[in-house]
């Protein structure tokens, strides 16, 4: 019996620079074009430049009313300006559009609990295990590390394993928005607990 692919969706990297811009977009203090004239700044290509769009749309511009409540204290927490609430701010706004990110970054925290690096061989053999051996997981997954160590989620080390970023302080407002936002990822009415690999990067503050 054969089933239909996961719907991948974010298999681009997602700059900080860029959600940061978009954050000011759904406070009011930037407008789109802003956002794209930087995406053209950044990005070679229209293809890839609205591929990165409609990435950012997603997340930050969602059609119901939960995930709109979701952005708007997403966006003022990126507005606190402190790095542990902009990258909690980032995650929340992923993990509620795409899944597939979630999924990474519960790897990666599971392995960097267990052991001081990982490889990302280790992390794409799960994926594959997950959702089947395709050029689009393969993609997606490389992407999603290069987009965690612009948000300052993890390092990479010379050899280009994974490894720690210094921890992020996770507010209680912060720590409020990812519970909602894993809670809608992954179906769920729990709080997230301390040893939760999604909460990996950061000490609660």
């Amino acid at each position: 019996m054969s089933t239909i692919p996961p719907r991948i969706g974010m298999d681009r990297f997602v700059d900080a620079e860029w959600m940061e811009l978009a954050a000011s977009v759904v406070r009011g203090e930037s407008d789109w074009k802003d956002l794209h004239a930087q995406l053209a700044a950044d990005i070679p290509g229209p293809q890839v430049q609205r591929k990165a769009a409609g990435i950012l749309n997603r997340m930050w511009f969602p059609e119901d009313t939960v995930g709109r409540g979701l952005t708007i204290d997403a966006a003022m927490l990126v507005h606190n300006s402190k790095p542990g609430s902009r990258t909690a701010a980032f995650v929340a706004v992923a993990i509620g559009a795409y899944p597939y990110f979630r999924e990474v970054v519960e790897t990666v925290g599971r392995l960097l609990r267990l052991q001081e690096t990982c490889s990302a061989g280790e992390v794409h053999r799960r994926m594959f295990e997950l959702h089947g051996k395709r050029a689009t997981i393969d993609q997606a997954t490389s992407y999603a590390f290069k987009t965690m160590v612009s948000w300052g989620m993890v390092q990479r080390q010379p050899d280009r394993r994974l490894c720690h970023a210094a921890p992020l302080k996770l507010i209680p407002e912060a720590k409020r928005l990812l519970d909602l936002a894993a809670n809608r990822s992954r179906h769920s009415v729990t709080p997230l607990q301390a040893t939760d690999p999604l909460l990996f990067a950061f000490n609660k503050g």
